[in-house]
């Protein structure tokens, strides 16, 4: 028996995105025969992962000498990480932003940056990075809709956000357009007050509790939010894209992003999130070409290690 072992960060110290990719990777390891185990930062973010039929522990495996290993962490450092790998078999990073060089098996960077990002001072046998090996859940191709038949905004900033930095953006949206606003809240946050009582005197502002993101973005027009993984996730599904930083490891994203016709300011400003949201949806925005299969491809590097491995 093949066992992979995920170890996420989730729910208010890093948000869900990260849940939802590594869910995606993990989803195609157990596609191959092999066992999944997870291992959560907390219980934040636990209701994603049981929605999708797995159990989870919280803290740190101790047991990884026959197993795949997959670390999604922004808290770990490169020694904890380092030394976690070469317990496993056979190791994965996933690792964002190339600051803590570790030794493993394979880095993964599914961002649209990462070509540009510098892992020399990483050992490893391959590094997975781009567009061709972004984590996204086939869901977010097949349930996008054509342009014609999409409405409304999603204002989002994360699984970190209880609608408060949301509301002030969805405020100023509403003033300027008529496109219904759709708030997502995660499970485990109380949606603030500022965000309930606009929606009480705003029809056209929408809270939604943990919705199925897939889904959501693949019926509306834009995603305005923070500069994080579901960036990938709204480009996938066809959504328009306007992102704002707030979290430092976003600031590779606000700084490409740009680069390829897509806005994105370096901090969190509501006013001009707006306005910028307004001009995005008159704008015809690039097109861009994700392998639906990179996590299939990802999962077969490793397996093959795992069997052929001196």
């Amino acid at each position: 028996m093949v066992r992979a072992t995920i170890m996420i960060d989730c729910g208010r110290q890093s948000g869900l995105g990260r849940v939802r990719r590594t869910l995606t990777l993990l989803d195609a390891f157990k596609a191959q025969g092999v066992t999944p185990r997870i291992f959560l930062s907390d219980e934040d973010g636990a209701g994603l992962v049981a929605e999708q039929g797995y159990t989870y522990q919280i803290g740190t495996p101790t047991d990884l000498a026959d197993d795949i290993l997959i670390v999604d962490t922004c808290t770990l450092t490169a020694d904890e990480i380092s030394t976690l790998c070469q317990q496993a078999r056979v190791s994965c990073v996933i690792d964002d932003m190339g600051e803590r060089p570790v030794t493993c098996d394979y880095i993964i960077n599914p961002n649209l940056y990462a070509t540009n990002v510098d892992y020399a001072a990483y050992t490893a046998r391959k590094i997975f990075y781009g567009p061709a090996h972004s984590l996204l859940a086939s869901d977010f191709f097949d349930q996008a809709a054509d342009t014609s038949d999409r409405a409304g905004i999603v204002v989002s900033f994360g699984g970190t956000d209880n609608g408060v930095l949301a509301a002030a953006v969805a405020a100023q949206l509403s003033e300027i357009t008529d496109e219904p606003i759709y708030v997502p809240v995660p499970d485990y946050l109380e949606p603030a007050g500022s965000l309930m009582a606009l929606a009480e005197r705003v029809p056209s502002v929408m809270p939604l509790r943990n919705p199925a993101m897939a889904e959501l973005l693949g019926k509306t027009r834009l995603y305005v939010g923070a500069a994080g993984a579901t960036v990938l996730e709204a480009l996938a599904s066809g959504c328009a894209v306007c992102v704002a930083a707030t979290q430092k490891d976003q600031r590779h994203n606000v700084e490409y992003l740009p680069t390829i016709g897509i806005p994105a300011l370096g901090t969190y400003h509501p006013d001009a999130m707006a306005v910028m949201a307004e001009k995005t949806l008159r704008t015809d925005m690039p097109s861009m070409v994700f392998n639906v299969d990179a996590s299939k491809d990802i999962a077969t590097a490793a397996l093959h290690t795992y069997h052929h491995a001196a």
